[in-house]
């Protein structure tokens, strides 16, 4: 049942994304930076640092391929993007100790990865290239910002329902 919680749970932060957060956005308040919400990301973060690398890639990816199909030009640039973060956010823990200094660290280091993987990726397969230091401060480093102080906030929840999803799968002997 924690299972069926965990998936429901991401994907309403999917779809919160996309539907009620761009009315908050800095731009429609006529600010000159951009702020994109990855709140999914954030959750399949969470998921490989609690549960395990093979279950953030497997939710990173499927995450990762509906945006592609519902919001993407290209398939398989989210979908690459969010497995490749999530499956590193998940080996930190088995390099380092469980604290909230590693897991927030991560969360920073792995926001940024996904958003300077996704400008490199869409750098690469676009003809009109974009300045690097205007997508940097405009954009990658405003949306980790963002994103950041989201998982401060969902920190402790999502830890809990990952705990429980953890113990429910080893009670069963997935």
């Amino acid at each position: 049942m924690s299972r069926v919680v965990l998936s429901l749970t991401l994907l309403l932060l999917f779809f919160l994304e996309s539907t009620v957060l761009p009315f908050f956005s800095p731009s429609s308040w006529g600010l000159s930076f951009l702020t994109v919400p990855r709140f999914a990301l954030v959750g399949t973060i969470f998921v490989a640092l609690f549960i395990g690398r093979r279950e953030g890639l497997l939710y990173g990816m499927i995450l990762g391929l509906l945006h592609d199909v519902m919001y993407g030009k290209v398939i398989g640039v989210f979908a690459l993007s969010m497995m490749v973060a999530s499956y590193f956010s998940g080996l930190v823990f088995l390099l380092f100790h469980r604290s909230i200094a590693v897991v927030a660290s991560t969360v920073i280091l792995v926001l940024f990865g996904h958003e300077w993987l996704l400008y490199s990726l869409f750098r690469l397969f676009y003809t009109s290239p974009v300045d690097v230091q205007w997508v940097l401060t405009k954009r990658i480093l405003p949306s980790v910002a963002l994103n950041f102080v989201f998982a401060l906030l969902v920190y402790l929840p999502f830890s809990k329902l990952c705990t429980a999803v953890k113990e429910n799968k080893e009670t069963q002997g997935e």
